[in-house]
């Protein structure tokens, strides 16, 4: 086994060559792992979203540092920006992802429809990354653990291993597959499982969704009981409080609300601190390594550079500020109004004209929040309601002003309504949203759905001024077909005979001349 592992790791050593230091090659096809801190790099290195940052973080949006940004495009919480101005972003978000940001047919094609895209990236990467941990899973229980730091730190690295995957599939799942439902998970197609450490000729087919999740839960199952007695390193690899959160999160997208709540539940019983907004007098922004609520987070932050509220770029939307009522802090320290630009800024995780990016995850960032969330949601939908209200107040007494502040005493449908609203408020622009968008419609409890709308704008550049021509509209509609990504054209040009998420034409609903 082991030398098949060698073979394997030599001939992907492209993919990591920025921990290159470990591994000696001693032959085209070989070479050797020498223990299981070589394994540990190997996993921080090319298992882990890499958190390295471009110097100029608007000139390199969507390469390969990011990690699905589009995530952030499709949902109702941005909208472009199309006053006159003689400034505006040079980077142009809706350009890089018009088909995504617009929800095509091909999501790869651009506003002219005259260039399509590579959309595979973000497939690749992830099965990479998958595809390097079912190497050290392979590899991990021969290494030699003489003393007992030696094997707790081989559980750490095993149980780090399993959660990566089981997250990594749960990544896919949401994107190229349906949204889990108890009667249709058994049929509706999701991705790819392959948990081999071998390469493999062959063509791929799709598992069904129900059998992704399965590999889900599994493998956080696994890193569960290898987690459970590790310490944590850092807020940049995962522990058994990440692992909890994880699950909590699972179980709710799968509407199964007791694990939701027991696992929430335990997250808060390892760390239950929120930062209090009514506090932050010398803290310069929210999202940053001393906020007390984070729990792990991996991949890159800043953007808050893209999504500036800045002519010509993508901002926070109509809908999503008016979220935010006036007693609200969330509405200075979340989102900013622009006095003298007229838009919506996005400073959670910083001023906009700091070009540095925060140090936590714009996609990937596990706070203890989002069990306050969960652990509501699940409890509010088994009728718990006092136990729904208290996590909710839990969390609006953190973030509401202390002089206008007044417990939550909603019920029923309006309680949910209102953790529903708390959610997409206090986790905006960290990739929840999407997701939540696609659960929420096939939810047995409370089943919601809505139409979003997307305009598309041309500019002329007059007099070092950006002057809007014409302004075209696009709409998502309720239960639509668009809420699953089509599987990467080049991944089904390679597996022949792949079945491909059928999505319609995305017409043009409304046009404004200038």
């Amino acid at each position: 086994i082991m030398k098949r592992i060698y073979i394997i790791i030599s001939m992907l050593s492209f993919m990591f060559a920025s921990c290159s230091g470990f591994l000696e090659e001693y032959s085209q096809d070989t070479a050797y792992v020498r223990g299981y801190e070589d394994l540990d790099e190997l996993l921080l290195g090319s298992v882990y979203m890499p958190t390295n940052a471009p110097e100029h973080m608007g000139y390199t949006y969507g390469t390969d540092g990011w990690y699905y940004p589009y995530i952030h495009l499709m949902t109702d919480e941005v909208q472009e920006n199309i006053r006159s101005s003689s400034s505006g972003a040079l980077w142009d978000a809706r350009e890089r992802y018009f088909g995504y940001y617009t929800w095509q047919q091909q999501v790869g094609i651009d506003a002219l429809g005259t260039s399509i895209r590579k959309e595979s990236s973000d497939w690749n990467r992830i099965y990479k990354h998958i595809n390097i941990a079912n190497m050290i899973l392979a590899s991990i229980d021969e290494q030699s653990t003489p003393k007992e730091e030696d094997e707790l730190e081989v559980m750490r690295i095993k149980g780090e291993a399993y959660f990566l995957r089981g997250a990594y599939y749960f990544i896919l799942v949401n994107l190229y597959g349906k949204p889990y439902t108890k009667t249709g998970a058994k049929n509706d197609l999701g991705v790819p499982i392959k948990n081999t450490e071998y390469i493999e000729d062959k063509v791929y087919g799709r598992n069904t969704v129900e059998e992704v999740y399965a590999q889900v839960l599994a493998d956080l199952g696994e890193a569960e009981k290898c987690l459970e007695k590790t310490v944590h390193k850092s807020i940049y690899r995962a522990d058994i409080t990440a692992t909890y959160l994880l699950l909590s999160r699972v179980h709710l997208y799968m509407q199964n609300w007791e694990m939701a709540e027991s696992y929430a539940k335990k997250v808060l019983s390892k760390q239950d601190d929120l930062r209090d907004l009514n506090m932050m007098e010398g803290i310069p922004f929210f999202l940053d390594t001393t906020l007390p609520e984070v729990i792990f987070t991996m991949g890159m932050g800043g953007i808050r550079y893209t999504i500036s509220g800045l002519p010509k770029d993508l901002g926070i939307s109509d809908e999503l500020y008016a979220l935010y009522k006036d007693n609200d802090l969330r509405k200075s320290y979340f989102v900013k109004y622009n006095e003298s630009g007229g838009y919506v800024e996005y400073v959670k995780g910083g001023a906009i004209a700091d070009f540095s990016r925060t140090s936590l995850s714009a996609n990937f960032l596990f706070r203890t929040a989002e069990a306050y969330l969960n652990l509501a949601e699940a409890t509010a939908y088994q009728g718990k309601e006092d136990d729904a209200r208290k996590a909710l107040n839990d969390l609006r007494v953190k973030r509401l002003s202390v002089e206008q502040y007044a417990n939550s005493e909603e019920s029923g449908a309006d309680l949910i309504k209102l953790i529903r609203e708390e959610r997409e408020r206090e986790l905006c622009l960290e990739g929840h949203r999407w997701f939540d968008l696609r659960r929420y419609m096939v939810c047995e409890k409370q089943p919601y759905t809505k139409t979003i709308r997307k305009s598309y704008t041309t500019f002329e550049y007059v007099s070092w001024t950006n002057v809007p021509v014409q302004t075209v509209v696009y709409q998502l509609e309720e239960n639509d077909a668009a809420y699953t990504l089509p599987i990467p054209k080049e991944v089904l040009e390679y597996n022949t005979g792949m079945k491909n998420n059928e999505r319609g034409v995305r017409p043009v609903v409304e046009t404004i001349n200038y």
